[in-house]
């Protein structure tokens, strides 16, 4: 009867083991996709506010918008505009609209950000980089296309 339960033991250990990492995997697999969930729609919560801001201003469809709230360097620089053009370009990327591209290319200058004069060279070139590698965009995917948000 010794015997028996030293070889019955590791067995029972060994799935109580199987068990808790099961359930520990799945926790964490739940905590990284409500966390995904959480990010994306904070994202898509950003570009609603962004284009209800340009909306109001110049009513009609939001890529459009927000092409048209974006102002150059003809209109002058202050620190106010220079926040509102990077978060339009900020979210001309996130939208996808293949419409937008032209604009930005227009926009970009291939020189270094000059914050004080100039609109936000970064900005530009990563709202274009994401309009031209097409690369999945899961607030995008889950909220306008899955949810109808």
């Amino acid at each position: 009867m010794n015997e028996k339960n030293k070889k019955e033991m590791p067995v029972k250990s060994t799935s109580r083991l199987r068990r808790i990492l099961t359930r520990g995997i799945l926790i964490v697999l739940l905590v990284c996709v409500v966390g995904i969930v959480l990010l994306s729609l904070w994202i898509e919560l950003g570009v609603k506010k962004v284009c209800a801001e340009a909306a109001q201003k110049h009513p009609g469809d939001k890529v459009e918008a927000l092409m048209m709230s974006v102002e150059t360097k003809e209109y002058g620089y202050n620190a106010h505009r220079y926040s509102v053009n990077n978060h339009a370009f900020w979210a001309l990327g996130q939208l996808g609209d293949k419409r937008a591209l032209p604009f930005l290319k227009k926009l970009a200058t291939g020189q270094p950000c000059d914050h004080e004069t100039n609109l936000c060279q970064g900005e530009i070139q990563k709202a274009i980089r994401k309009l031209e590698t097409n690369g999945f965009n899961l607030p995008a995917f889950l909220f306008r296309r899955v949810l109808n948000y």
